[in-house]
Formats: C-alpha cells, sequence, structure tokens
C-alpha cells in the first residue's frame, strides 16, 4: 500500500485537510448537491447526492506528488462507508485545465482499490451559453450496492437536457 499524507476533519468548516512535504495544504470537502434532483422526476428517489470539491491552498506551485492522490483516495473510500451516497465531480475550468483534472480523476479512480465496489461514469457535457460553446466534464460514483442506482444513473445521464431547460 502506498503510502498518504496524514489529514484532519476541520468540523467547524466541514473539509478535510493536508499538508505536502513541500507544505502545499489542499482541503477536501464534500457538498449536499441538489443538481440530479432536477434531472429526475419528482417520484424518483436518489438518495444522498454529494460534489466533492479539491482545492489547493495558496500560490505556490504543485509538483506531482503520488502522495496526494492516494491521500484523496483515502478520503474518497472513507466518504463511501455509507453506500446510500453518492458523488459527483464537476471539473472546473476557470484555468482551461478542466480536462487535464479529468482525466487525474479518472486514473485515481482506475488505479484504486475502489473499482471492486464503487461504479464510476463519466459525462463529458457540451452545451451553448451566450453564444459560447461550454465543455463541462462530470463524473459521478456511488456504492454497488446503492439501492438507487437505476435513478441516480438515469438522472446523471438528464444533466445535458436539464441544461437545456428540458423537463424529466
Amino acid at each position: 500500500m502506498l503510502k498518504r499524507y496524514n489529514y484532519t476533519f476541520n468540523a467547524d468548516s466541514g473539509y478535510y485537510s493536508f499538508f505536502t512535504i513541500r507544505e502545499i495544504e489542499y482541503r477536501v470537502a464534500f457538498y449536499e448537491d441538489f443538481t440530479l434532483e432536477s434531472c429526475i422526476s419528482d417520484d424518483k428517489k436518489l438518495g444522498n447526492i454529494y460534489q466533492i470539491t479539491i482545492d489547493k491552498i495558496g500560490t505556490k506551485p504543485a509538483f506531482y506528488d503520488r502522495k496526494v492522490s492516494e491521500t484523496i483516495k483515502n478520503i474518497i473510500i472513507s466518504f463511501f462507508e455509507s453506500i446510500e451516497d453518492a458523488l459527483i465531480y464537476i471539473c472546473d475550468d476557470n484555468d482551461k485545465k478542466a480536462f487535464q483534472r479529468f482525466s487525474a480523476f479518472d486514473r485515481w479512480y482506475n488505479n484504486s482499490s475502489m473499482t471492486g465496489h464503487i461504479t464510476k461514469l463519466n459525462n463529458i457535457i457540451e452545451f451553448d451559453s451566450d453564444n459560447e460553446k461550454i465543455k463541462l466534464y462530470t463524473s459521478l460514483m456511488f456504492h454497488k450496492d446503492n439501492r438507487n442506482i437505476e435513478n441516480i444513473k438515469i438522472a446523471f445521464n438528464n444533466i445535458r437536457n436539464a441544461l437545456d431547460g428540458e423537463k424529466p
């Protein structure tokens, strides 16, 4: 098993925090997300859907550090101790690095022990907004024993329609 950084949970702010060997702080948080509720009819149950955020704090340049991904994977594995929870990841593209984040998240999952009990789906969504083409890189993860799997999959696949204003 690869080594990871020690992390703490700040109950007041609701995030996990850890520092790398180069003294770079990372914060990982899970926020309740209601995006998928608008993508499925009201009579369907989804369970608890959360969005994960991963933030590097400060402006220090971060170099590749395998222990960072191991630490984040460990935090995510702990998240799935509740099998009824699902996790959506939407890659921020403010700095035009959404595809790199999406690929890194995919690589983390594929190289983890999670693949045996956690399913990960990808959905790259393209749409027009104010005459500009937008591309959202999204992933959804859920426990294979989650009883809402079919509804979660339907809602996740309907995100594109919801962005266009279509009702489920």
